[in-house]
This record gives C-alpha cells, structure tokens and sequence, in this order.
C-alpha cells in the first residue's frame, strides 16, 4: 500500500511539472542561436595548382616554424639555463651526486694543431631524391657532427661532402649558413660518386665503401685510403643500397666491427655522424676499436661487456624485423 501511494505522489509531481512548464511563453527560436560575424566564418583556403593538400600543409607548418624559431629557441635557453642553475644547487645541497654520465662530459677543447690520420673520408649524398624532408633536415644534422668531431679530433681526418647539391644545399644555404666559413672539409657539387673516382685501378683499390651489408669487417683503416660512408637517412627502407651501388662502381666494401661492441635489435647499423666520429676516435685512442666504440656511443647501444671494461669478442645478435633504432653505418639513419 506505501509504494502505491509513493507512485501515485510521483505521477502528480511530474504533472506538476509539465504543466507549470507549458505556461511559460514560447521563444524566439532564433534567440537561441549565438549570431555569426561574418569575419569570423571560416574562409576555404585555396591550395597553388599543382601542389597537393598535404604538401601545402607541410609548406604552411614550415613557415610557422620560420616565423616561430627565434623565439621558441630563445625559450629553449632560458629552459637549459634554469635546468644548469637547479642542478648546480642541488649539487651544492648534497641532493645529487657530483659523478657525470654520458650527458654530463665535459666540453673538449679544440686542438691548436692536428696530426695528419693519412686517411680521407667522403660523404656520399647521391640519394637526395630518396629521402623526405625531414630526412635531409637529419642528414644534415648529421654533417653537422661530423665537422664538430672533426675540430675536436687530435688527428687530421679529411672529410669530404660529396653531391652536395638539391635539397641538402638548400637545407644548408637557409639554415646553417656559415657553413661557407668551415675549415677542412669540402662541400662537392659534383652529380654523383662516379666522378670523384680515380680511373687508375691501383688508386681505385684504395677506396672502401662502408656498408653495413657485408661481412668484410675492418681490421684497422689503412693509410692512404678513402673510406666512402653512404649519406642517406631512410629509416631501413632501401636494403642494400650502399653495398649494389659500390658493386657497380667497382669499389671494395667493408664495415666496422660492429657485432663485437655494439648489441641491437636488427641490422648493426650506425647514424652516419657515429661513423666518422668512431673513425676519429680509432686514432685518438691509439687504434683502439674497443675504446673508439665505447667513447663514441651512448651507453645503451654498447654490449654490456663494453660498457662495463670488460669487453669480449663475440658473435653478434641476430637481426629482427623492430629495430631500436633508425640509424645506419652505411646511410645516415637507415
């Protein structure tokens, strides 16, 4: 009986409602509607003949960027500034502890004058048109390192930047400028490898290309040669690429000893900049590959037994399709 009169209260109430509701006089259905500026109505954006939608997207992120640069970089260091500022005070309160890692090393100094290594280095950029955007930005980055490890080196190693023309020049000429002003290395506009070639066969037999597809490992890097490091960043999309193209050049290959020092997931490939800095430290470090490697790499990419001193050659791990990393010795970041 209580829950059929409970009903019976709820059915009135909800009457109640209904009729105090329709007694309200009706609106204006256009008052509900928040009125349109007409200049603030999305205006269709007319896309240039001949470019697609997603290349004018990307064109109007770079000039956001461009537009943006100064001043997010301005932000980046007053950000590393506070980051040094908190950590020398946490360091002089005893939070954290005074040892470095890998991050922390400090700054080496320039040599006032350079040992001759009696090797050359080359570059090689022919692959322009394999690579998007964003890969030319990193490949030139890579260039970038190369020249810094190459000030710093106690031995001479020459570099040489070989088809440096297309996208990579344009990359250059907007945005590392004063790469005009660089000492010792040499920026080659030549279209391709072919033409830097000796025809003679004796001096042609002095050039290696390094690849990460072969099973020739170096033993050490013998004077009077030229070691060609392919200059492409493409994310492992072309196998092979380096090793068919020395083939055709009739060119000697060969690789670093990688499978000794270094433990990944895949392929054992290198960022190119990794390449030469390692080639730089094999002098530094009196032909040293253990040490070169270890110098050079950070620690997560080294074989425990390297990172920890106690290195011992063994076979490396085989490949499997996820790699750890988009980096390769014989391109950029293959």
């Amino acid at each position: 009986m209580y829950q059929f009169d409970t009903r019976i209260n709820q059915a009135a109430s909800l009457s109640e409602i209904m009729v105090s509701t329709e007694n309200f006089p009706p609106e204006d259905s256009t008052s509900q509607l928040n009125p349109i500026d007409e200049n603030t109505k999305r205006q269709k954006v007319t896309i240039p003949e001949g470019m697609s939608k997603n290349a004018w997207k990307k064109l109007q992120k770079q000039q956001r960027w461009d537009e943006q640069k100064d001043e997010f970089r301005l932000r980046r260091r007053e950000k590393k500034r506070a980051s040094r500022q908190k950590k020398a005070e946490q360091k002089s309160q005893g939070v954290i502890s005074e040892g470095n890692n890998y991050h922390q090393d400090a700054k080496k100094v320039l040599p006032t004058s350079q040992i001759p290594s009696g090797i050359a280095v080359v570059m090689d950029c022919e692959f322009d048109d394999l690579m998007s955007e964003k890969e030319i930005v990193s490949l030139s980055n890579q260039i970038t390192r190369c020249y810094s490890a190459k000030r710093h080196s106690q031995h001479e190693v020459d570099l040489v930047i070989s088809s440096f023309n297309k996208r990579l020049r344009q990359r250059f000429e907007k945005s590392i400028q004063d790469y005009s002003k660089w000492k010792g290395i040499q920026f080659k506009e030549n279209n391709s490898l072919a033409e830097l070639l000796p025809e003679d066969e004796t001096e042609l037999a002095k050039y290696v290309y390094l690849t990460a597809d072969t099973d020739e490992e170096l033993v050490d890097l013998k004077e009077g040669h030229t070691y060609i490091i392919g200059g492409i960043v493409d994310k492992n999309r072309h196998k092979r690429l380096c090793l068919d193209k020395a083939k055709e050049l009739g060119l000697k290959v060969g690789r670093l000893p990688i499978g000794k020092y270094i433990q990944m997931n895949s392929r054992h490939v290198l960022a190119t900049s990794h390449v030469y800095e390692i080639m730089c430290m094999w002098f530094e470090s009196n032909h040293d590959w253990e040490a070169a490697f270890n110098s050079v790499l950070p620690p997560r990419k080294l074989r425990k037994e390297v990172a920890t001193g106690r290195c011992h050659p063994c076979e490396a791990r085989e490949a499997s399709p996820n790699r750890e990393s988009g980096e390769a010795l014989e391109s950029g970041e293959q």
